[in-house]
């Protein structure tokens, strides 16, 4: 089974998923939303939102394992280590992802 990390963040009261090492398009990053569901978010979506609480989150967190179990297991996350983004985006770069 194949981990992988996630934040849950709050944005204008929204509750994003936050897949901090899934590098997209250039410097974009995952999300999932209940609405629109994935989609990619701004690197540094951190400085423009607040980390969402687990009552607030616990449905989306539901709603992803119901949708990737039992391939994927969610370790949920509180802060992204840049220094291991930085390892994801370098690799993206490259096409090694």
């Amino acid at each position: 089974m194949e981990t992988i990390e996630v934040q849950f963040r709050k944005l204008r009261g929204e509750i994003i998923a936050v897949f901090p090492y899934v590098i997209m398009n250039k410097t974009n990053v995952l999300s999932y939303q209940h609405i629109g569901q994935h989609s990619e978010c701004i690197w540094n979506i951190n400085s423009v939102s607040k980390a969402a609480k687990p009552e607030e989150y616990r449905d989306l967190l539901s709603e992803l394992r119901g949708i990737y179990l039992p391939e994927i297991d969610f370790k949920v996350i509180k802060k992204r280590n840049h220094k291991k983004y930085l390892e994801q985006y370098y690799k993206s770069l490259r096409g090694v992802i």
